[in-house]
């Protein structure tokens, strides 16, 4: 993510940091600064403060020991540079929680680690996807959309939708890569659906590792997909239900490597399932 994108998403939540006292000007001078040095001209261009104004919140920093000066340039220093790392994840989340919030208030975020969750912001750069009265199946229909143009599929599901079952064996029949972490009940949901065709089809697959299937003991409540090109998060309501109005999509390599770490979170904790596990379903 390049500086550009941090100091446009800072406009979008910066009435949050005055309203903590912060000062816009030093904020914007840090978050210039934080690819590396620069100068007073370089400073103006980036942030489009005024010259007078600009040299006011420089000095007020060099005070505060967080910027240094070496000859016509401007930089960081250690502390200055540690604060400004928290300070563009500050960012990055308010912007995902000002764009997102629907998702976020009321759902379980349990199934979520805090290692990540303290990571939130990379997921800043995008998009909800929301049911309307006037197209019910929005979300459904994008979500469809995304894994269908996909080469590779990573997906977590404690859920069961027969039309993700279908594109799931047609895209591994069309050589995509797929894994997945399932609960017990869906796997046997999955594999029950599935006509005798397409159950040699996956036996076969798995048996070539094109296809790899956990299963996870516990009662996870995320439903969640990343593939080559993309994020797709669901999440279930505070009641236990889960929520399929509403998920989060993005296409951002933070997003992508955000997803697959939460992916490898959850296939750390499930039981790998063999093709002999197919058998009993013969």
């Amino acid at each position: 993510m390049n500086i550009n994108d941090i100091l446009n998403y800072y406009e979008d939540v910066k009435e949050d940091f005055k309203f903590q006292g912060i000062s816009s000007v030093r904020i914007k001078i840090m978050i210039s600064l934080y690819e590396g040095p620069k100068k007073t001209k370089d400073l103006r261009e980036l942030t489009g403060i005024p010259a007078s104004t600009l040299l006011h919140g420089i000095n007020e920093l060099e005070k505060q020991k967080l910027i240094s000066r070496k000859g016509e340039y401007f930089f960081l220093s250690e502390i200055g540079f540690i604060s400004t790392l928290k300070l563009v994840d500050t960012i990055k989340t308010r912007r995902l929680f000002k764009n997102t919030k629907k998702l976020w208030l009321n759902h379980d975020i349990e199934s979520i680690p805090q290692n990540l969750l303290m990571k939130i912001g990379d997921l800043s750069n995008s998009n909800l996807i929301e049911d309307e009265l006037d197209d019910m199946f929005h979300s459904h229909r994008t979500y469809l959309q995304i894994v269908s143009n996909s080469k590779e599929i990573k997906s977590i599901s404690p859920i069961f939708y027969p039309d993700y079952t279908e594109t799931f064996a047609r895209l591994i029949k069309e050589n995509v890569d797929v894994e997945l972490i399932l609960t017990g009940e869906i796997l046997t949901k999955t594999i029950n659906s599935l006509n005798s065709e397409d159950l040699n089809e996956f036996k076969r697959l798995l048996s070539k590792n094109k296809l790899k299937i956990w299963e996870i003991k516990e009662d996870i409540k995320i439903a969640f997909t990343v593939t080559d090109s993309s994020m797709i998060l669901g999440l279930f309501s505070a009641d236990g239900i889960y929520d399929p109005n509403l998920i989060l999509v993005s296409d951002h390599n933070d997003a992508i490597t955000w997803g697959n770490k939460l992916f490898d979170y959850h296939k750390k904790k499930s039981q790998k399932i063999s093709m002999e596990y197919f058998e009993q379903f013969s």
